[in-house]
């Protein structure tokens, strides 16, 4: 199998992004998810991981980023209100995802 570690760079930096946007909300439950998911991506660049160790990574970062109740569904708004510079995470979201997905793929 390939060395998959350099796929786990755009993870990291997306990662990195989303925590450092998650600033914005002090009250943000999910920061302690993503910091976790971060220091795990860090840990994997360090060492050989296999493409099991990769999947489950990418599906705990995946599972918080889509679908009813998720993340962006959380971070747009609270009691009620939009939260001020959180009007449109997706961008980074989809950075997070994207990356988070390219860890599945096996034919690279």
């Amino acid at each position: 199998m390939p060395d998959r570690r350099p796929h786990l760079e755009p993870l990291q930096i997306a990662l990195r992004a989303r925590v450092e946007g998650q600033c914005v909300d002090a009250d943000c439950l999910w920061t302690r998810h993503f910091e976790s998911c971060l220091s795990h991506a860090e840990r994997l660049a360090n060492s050989a991981p296999n493409q099991h160790a990769l999947d489950a990574l990418s599906g705990s970062v995946m599972h918080v980023v889509s679908g009813m109740g998720s993340f962006n569904d959380d971070m747009r708004w609270r009691n009620g209100q939009a939260i001020r510079g959180m009007e449109a995470p997706d961008t980074a979201s989809g950075a997070v995802y994207d990356a988070a997905l390219e860890l599945r793929r096996i034919d690279v």
